[in-house]
């Protein structure tokens, strides 16, 4: 791959009821057999394993604030499936919370009535 070639971050983020992507050019400084090193036009280099390539990674550590977010790098040509990926995985993730929140209801109303007052 020529070094004056880019791969794209997007970002997906799911703030309350707004969605937004932000695409954002890296620069392909080096291809291994292993992994690309990229660097953005104000950041430091990163090393991006190539198998890692066209994959959305969940980036929430913890639901915070009504906000979501899922980011994967890809090339110029694969941003649109990315952005369908995101939105999968977002909405995987959205499942998944309801699903915990609704054990965790189903748990509180389970405990007998004198349990709660002591809590």
């Amino acid at each position: 791959m020529n070094s004056s070639k880019l791969l794209y971050q997007v970002t997906g983020e799911l703030r309350r009821d707004q969605l937004n992507f932000k695409v954002t050019p890296w620069k392909l400084l080096i291809e291994t057999n292993r992994y690309y090193e990229i660097k953005s036009a104000a950041g430091a280099v990163k090393r991006l394993y190539k198998e890692k390539l066209n994959l959305a990674v969940h980036e929430t550590k913890s639901y915070c604030d009504g906000t979501l977010t899922v980011s994967g790098f890809c090339m110029e040509e694969h941003i649109e499936e990315m952005q369908r990926m995101i939105v999968d995985q977002l909405e995987s993730k959205i499942r998944k919370y309801l699903k915990d929140l609704e054990l965790n209801q189903k748990a509180l109303h389970l405990k007998p009535a004198t349990e709660k007052a002591r809590v």
